[in-house]
């Protein structure tokens, strides 16, 4: 619970600043843009957990028990599949 609230003050006063100065120096629709690509980056980055849950993560396992070599060739393959489909989303394809 504490990691939440941390994250949340940390991200949340960023938004909490951030939307105020983007709408009256940009206008609504910039909000309107900001918000519909936080909703595809979130929506990219849950497919993207779905699919290496179902795709990937019967194959390698807990990335815990692995050796450093192993689970960090593996990670890295991980954020490379995040980074993919979260700009595919984003890209709209």
């Amino acid at each position: 619970m504490k990691e939440i609230i941390k994250y949340a003050y940390r991200f949340g006063l960023i938004v909490f600043l951030a939307l105020p100065i983007l709408y009256f120096t940009q206008g609504e629709n910039a909000v309107k843009v900001i918000a519909y690509k936080v909703a595809m980056v979130s929506i990219g980055l849950g497919l993207a957990e779905l699919w290496w849950a179902v795709a990937f993560k019967p194959q390698f396992g807990r990335s815990e028990a692995m050796f450093a070599d192993k689970q960090k060739a593996i990670l890295v393959f991980r954020g490379m599949l995040y980074a993919a489909i979260v700009l595919a989303c984003t890209m709209g394809l």
